[in-house]
């Protein structure tokens, strides 16, 4: 059951809540916060999505006996943001576009609205050893392979299509695959075509991986045991077997 109270902390809203009352809705282990405004449908619709993406990437995770476990001690927050444009997640918090929301309940389709709520719960639920570098290549990876998974059928940046098939599709539009090297740096370049290429190719590589050597072997790699000791094969090799991947599955016969 919801229970709803005013919150007194507006300040950890943006400006754009502040003529507004702000309100926390908590939800089993997290919570919701959201301006008053906001239709109750929107923040049911939220929450719930939230708890299905919980329960389906934590037992994703739980598969695997090297999984480290949830990065942060504080319980998950929900911010949906009246002034953010792309969803996105700090620490423990994740921030969901108001402006989705009340677009997604204008045209009655809340359920398969594209919020990116799997994307960002993984990155609340899983942080790679090479995060602590701004390295997020695999957090990203993980986190674009489950959204693809567990996400609405059609969403960023897979759009419906197989990850495979739309990471072939968008290297031909841009002339060919990002080396992996500058996968992260093309992901952090928001103004650049080459973005969501490498989404993709950092989603590909980790759907690669996963069903080559499994689920326990991804996670020590995820952790930070190097590559080669793990797999049997340096880096250079393994992104060679999965650039061949990729120009098959876009040249099929």
């Amino acid at each position: 059951m919801l229970r709803i109270f005013a919150a007194t902390v507006a300040a950890l809203f943006l400006a754009g809540a502040s003529a507004d009352d702000v309100v926390t809705t908590s939800v089993d282990d997290f919570s919701v916060v959201h301006r008053s405004s906001l239709p109750a449908e929107g923040v049911t619709g939220v929450a719930g999505q939230v708890s299905d993406a919980q329960r389906r990437v934590l037992a994703w995770l739980g598969q695997s006996s090297t999984w480290s476990g949830p990065p942060y001690d504080k319980p998950m927050r929900v911010l949906i943001d009246p002034d953010t444009h792309t969803p996105s997640q700090m620490r423990s918090t994740i921030f969901v576009p108001e402006a989705r929301v009340l677009s997604a309940l204008e045209q009655g389709d809340l359920a398969s609205a594209d919020l990116g709520i799997v994307h960002e719960v993984t990155h609340v639920l899983a942080a790679s050893a090479f995060r602590k570098d701004r390295d997020r290549f695999y957090d990203d990876g993980l986190a674009v392979y489950l959204q693809h998974r567990f996400g609405p059928a059609v969403s960023y940046p897979t759009f419906g299509k197989a990850l495979h098939v739309a990471t072939a599709n968008a290297a031909a539009e841009q002339g060919g695959l990002l080396p992996l090297s500058e996968v992260d740096q093309a992901r952090r370049s928001t103004e650049s075509p080459l973005r969501l290429l490498g989404y993709l190719q950092a989603g590909s590589f980790t759907q690669f991986l996963v069903d080559n050597f499994g689920i326990d072997a991804y996670f020590r790699i995820y952790q930070g045991e190097d590559i080669a000791a793990v797999t049997g094969q340096p880096f250079s090799a393994l992104e060679e077997r999965w650039r061949a991947l990729i120009q098959d599955t876009g040249n099929p016969g």
